[in-house]
């Protein structure tokens, strides 16, 4: 279950900051001589774009440059960051909607099978032919190997946050003026986004074919062989479709939204709306995946929503269906929408006191911020243009410690897909109750989410790389175990004590939720000491995408290969009798063990060597960098980089 961190909250609580932005900790960085052209870097005379708000991709405290007229107290400030508090909230809460309800599709997909294997055993036991009941066991069986390939299929509606910084610099800097910068993206993509939750419930619904799940006086379908092959009817691909639109459609509104926070807050306030972000993310996410399963389970629809709001009794059915709960989601969002289209207004744009014909490429735009006294020297797509913003990644991307850092990130999280993507919905198909499951992540994972870094920064204070490969040693070895414990409980609960029943799961959930935020945490706080500070924004955000493609692409690898390498038991007889068969998560967990181990044995030993790097050789402009008054660049460094390398 995804935790929710302020984007660059540890960034400003940990990094030194002084009057010219974030500083490097090591002060004997060497000064280069040469002349730069390197890529990335703007010749004199470069293009620039409209001027604006900042960027989400900058994170530059633009707020210095308003004029004095621009507010009319700092009293009235205040008042007004009251109410953009709220929507900023209101707005952030939208971005956690989608991701909440896609964590739940794979448990509507679990208990889809566990109701296609309930019907197949009612038609077995009514049936008289073999031939019969073989078909409707194969339906079963086949249906039950099937479902974790679609979730592998369904796990690559989320890639688009963990690619959105290839379409960040134009969101930044492509915007109608009088429409507002920031509202020029928010508006159109926040009505697209609800249009197409009410528009597509429906349809996600029947692609799903969840219609019928609630048929019948006991929630099975009927024993005939027709209505178990139209339950097992599934177009997961098209649900993973509308999926992925979604989640493009709000990574977009994610980095207008994070761009017009820093504009919306008054400059004393701005550090508050990553809390913001924090805050809103999490209701979004609890509201539509905690929520909604508690909502959806027919259980506890039964026992308790029901009789509470006074409701008549419908057995075997939940409270609210998907396709119900998207419509809903989908008006709440066009609600905030309109009100943000009509109501709100942006900040005026913001003008500079120093004169931009003094001043010519990127270290001229640089000397120009230190000559206006600004928080930090960062500058955004707007004000460099978008092609120059790409050449700067790109000159990121050419590091040589940056590229390590990459290998490191998109692979370290394949030994431990299996904890992180299928251990639940395995005990799902063991019979752990939905509800149960959702209820897991308030009372369990979001508490130790909390406390957990508060910990870490005390026993591994200044050493981030020490608790992240401390954490990763715990997560290769330990939790497979307590998850296999898990497990063989949730499969034997009917015949082990109570006691180790919830021992084994709050162990399992604990553990793994304690090394997954000590990680996450070591990661961020690794980020933030080594970004370079002229572009801290784009930086950040580079890593963090790396950072999300090394959790995205192996969630989809090892649903494949559960699926894949699992062999149903062949069932025949009247009563059945099943024989044979192979469940393939022990066997996947032991070789992704192995592969953990060695990936400490090779890779282990480099990530302690970036822990040792200089701050230099994760700059691509050094700090302590001389330039003329035209703002001459140095060239040579990344070649000589490269070549220690």
């Amino acid at each position: 279950t995804p935790c929710f961190v302020p984007k660059n909250y540890l960034q400003l609580l940990l990094t030194p900051r002084s009057s010219s932005g974030i500083k490097s900790s090591n002060p004997t960085t060497k000064k280069h001589s040469m002349k730069r052209r390197g890529p990335g870097l703007m010749s004199k005379g470069g293009s620039t774009g409209e001027r604006g708000g900042q960027s989400t991709t900058s994170k530059a405290n633009t707020l210095s440059r308003l004029t004095p007229n621009s507010f009319a107290s700092e009293a009235d400030i205040d008042q007004n960051d009251t109410v953009n508090y709220a929507l900023l909230i209101a707005l952030y809460t939208l971005q956690g909607i989608p991701i909440g309800l896609s964590a739940s599709i794979p448990f509507l997909i679990q208990q889809k099978i566990q109701l296609l294997t309930s019907a197949a055993a009612s038609a077995s036991a009514a049936s008289a032919s073999v031939s019969s009941t073989v078909s409707a066991s194969a339906i079963a069986a086949s249906a039950s190997r099937l479902s974790y390939n679609a979730n592998a299929i369904f796990a690559l509606c989320s890639w688009p946050f963990s690619l959105k910084l290839l379409w960040a610099p134009i969101v930044d800097a492509v915007f109608f003026k009088r429409f507002g910068r920031r509202k020029s993206w928010v508006v159109p993509v926040q009505f697209l986004a609800g249009l197409l939750m009410v528009g597509g419930s429906d349809f996600v619904e029947s692609q799903l074919g969840l219609g019928s799940l609630g048929e019948g006086p006991t929630g099975i379908m009927a024993a005939d062989g027709s209505d178990i092959a139209a339950l097992s009817s599934m177009n997961v691909k098209g649900v993973t479709i509308f999926f992925f639109i979604l989640y493009f459609l709000m990574a977009t509104q994610d980095i207008a939204v994070d761009g017009w926070a820093l504009t919306m807050l008054s400059k004393k306030n701005r550090g508050r709306g990553p809390v913001m972000n924090s805050i809103g993310q999490n209701i979004g996410y609890f509201l539509s995946f905690v929520g909604f399963l508690a909502l959806n389970d027919a259980e506890s629809s039964e026992t308790l929503w029901r009789p509470l709001l006074g409701l008549k009794s419908k057995p075997g059915q939940g409270l609210i269906s998907l396709g119900g709960f998207i419509k809903v989601m989908g008006g709440f969002m066009l609600a905030i929408t309109s009100f943000v289209a009509f109501f709100k207004k942006e900040s005026p744009e913001l003008t500079s006191s120093v004169d931009d014909s003094e001043y010519s490429g990127v270290v001229g735009l640089i000397n120009k911020r230190r000559k206006e006294k600004q928080d930090d020297d960062e500058l955004d797509a707007a004000e460099i243009g978008i092609k120059e913003t790409y050449h700067r990644l790109w000159a990121v991307c050419q590091l040589p410690a940056v590229r390590w850092l990459f290998l490191i990130l998109l692979t370290y999280r394949l030994p431990t897909a299996l904890s992180d993507n299928v251990k639940f919905l395995k005990a799902v198909e063991f019979g752990l109750s939905k509800s149960t499951t959702a209820l897991l992540s308030p009372t369990l994972i979001l508490p130790l989410g909390i406390i957990v870094p508060i910990v870490g920064a005390k026993v591994w204070h200044g050493h981030p790389l020490r608790q992240f490969m401390t954490a990763y040693k715990v997560r290769i070895t330990i939790v497979p175990l307590l998850d296999i414990l898990m497990l063989t409980a949730v499969k034997k609960r009917e015949s082990i004590s109570r006691s180790l029943y919830w021992f084994a799961i709050v162990a399992s959930t604990g553990l793994q939720a304690i090394v997954n935020s000590l990680q996450f945490n070591a990661q961020m706080t690794f980020f933030a000491s080594r970004v370079d500070p002229n572009i801290g924004g784009t930086y950040m955000t580079l890593l963090n995408t790396a950072g999300n493609l090394g959790g995205t692409w192996p969630a989809s690898v090892v649903m494949y290969l559960v699926g894949f390498l699992t062999v149903p038991p062949k069932c025949e007889g009247v009563p059945e009798l099943c024989v044979g068969g192979r469940d393939s998560y022990i066997p996947i967990q032991a070789v992704l063990g192995v592969l953990g181990c060695a990936w400490v044995f090779f890779l282990g030993r480099k990530v302690n060597t970036l822990a040792e790097l200089p701050d230099d050789e994760w700059q691509t402009i050094p700090d302590n960098f001389d330039t003329d008054e035209n703002g001459a660049e140095e060239d040579g460094i990344l070649r000589q980089r490269s070549k220690r390398d």
